[in-house]
């Protein structure tokens, strides 16, 4: 992982983190003031997203270690990890919003009374929510992030449950109160199908599902000089933090140098041109004799009245 990239993730999560704890204080607060529970159901949920941020940042510091003794091919998967922490965590958010909204139906003596600040608090975390969204899912694409990614759509589930949680208040100030445990009810169900998309995500990462289609691998070793084919090409690992198996056929009369040096611009070719590739392990075998394969340099070319390998 490079450190530029680390760099870049943990400015995006220190950014996000500010504000998401704006965002998750101001409507707490103002549901508990107002007794709105579909408010402060909200704000909690708002909060994990700033213990995501938290949990993002612990995990982008573990996931930059370089490789060891123990783990040879590094930490990437703790920021997959990471990722899948933040979506059980919303799976325990969600059932404590419908706790909290079945308390509410057996207590009568408990008035929601929203106002006007509440309506502020909700259109101006509505509108930071929505650039959090936004600029968290740009930054997971330029920055290749799954992290970010999972960010950004725990972030987006928030902009949903907000919109609703503004409809619940509407009919609340109209005298439709049941609508707050109901929009309580809501909440919880954005929240948890928010999170078990996020777990399902990253255990495709954790699963080491393949990242890359085999044909993209292919079409771009093909172009490398004297490789005539591949075959059993297999890729796994993350956005950012892809690793690439494959076999090549060359062509038959190159000797083990020459070989050996194709197998490597096979490396490079693939780390150049497919984005987040950081690793290539390559099986090179001889092509079987009158294979076409790109054209190689002169220097390369068969030794004449020498063996045929």
């Amino acid at each position: 992982m490079s450190e530029e990239r680390t760099r870049g993730i943990r400015r995006v999560l220190l950014f996000t983190l500010l504000l998401n704890l704006l965002v998750a204080s101001l409507k707490i607060g103002v549901g508990t003031l107002t007794h709105t529970l579909s408010v402060r159901a909200d704000g909690f949920h708002s909060l994990t997203d700033g213990f995501s941020n938290v949990l993002g940042l612990i995990g982008m510091w573990w996931a930059s270690r370089p490789p060891d003794t123990g783990h040879p091919y590094g930490h990437e998967r703790v920021e997959v990890i990471a990722g899948s922490v933040v979506g059980a965590g919303l799976l325990l958010v969600a059932w404590n919003v419908v706790r909290g909204a079945i308390e509410r139906l057996l207590a009568s003596d408990v008035t929601p009374a929203p106002d006007a600040t509440t309506w502020v608090v909700l259109l101006v975390t509505l509108a930071v929510n929505l650039f959090v969204v936004l600029y968290e899912r740009h930054q997971a694409k330029t920055l290749n992030s799954s992290f970010l990614a999972s960010d950004s759509a725990h972030t987006l589930s928030d902009v949903l449950v907000t919109l609703g949680v503004v409809v619940a208040v509407a009919c609340i100030q109209l005298g439709q109160r049941w609508m707050d445990w109901l929009a309580a009810f809501v909440v919880a169900a954005f929240i948890l199908v928010a999170g078990l998309r996020i777990l399902s995500t990253n255990f495709h990462y954790l699963l080491d599902a393949a990242q890359i289609p085999a044909e993209a691998i292919d079409a771009v070793v093909r172009r490398v000089p004297g490789v005539a084919s591949t075959h059993k090409i297999r890729t796994r690992g993350q956005p950012g933090a892809v690793r690439v198996d494959l076999h090549i056929q060359i062509a038959p009369h190159l000797n083990v140098v020459h070989a050996h040096e194709v197998t490597h611009w096979v490396i490079a070719a693939l780390k150049r041109e497919i984005t987040g590739v950081i690793d290539v392990v390559v099986h090179t075998e001889p092509a079987a004799a009158g294979v076409p394969y790109p054209e190689l340099p002169p220097r390369m070319s068969p030794i004449e009245g020498g063996p045929d390998y």
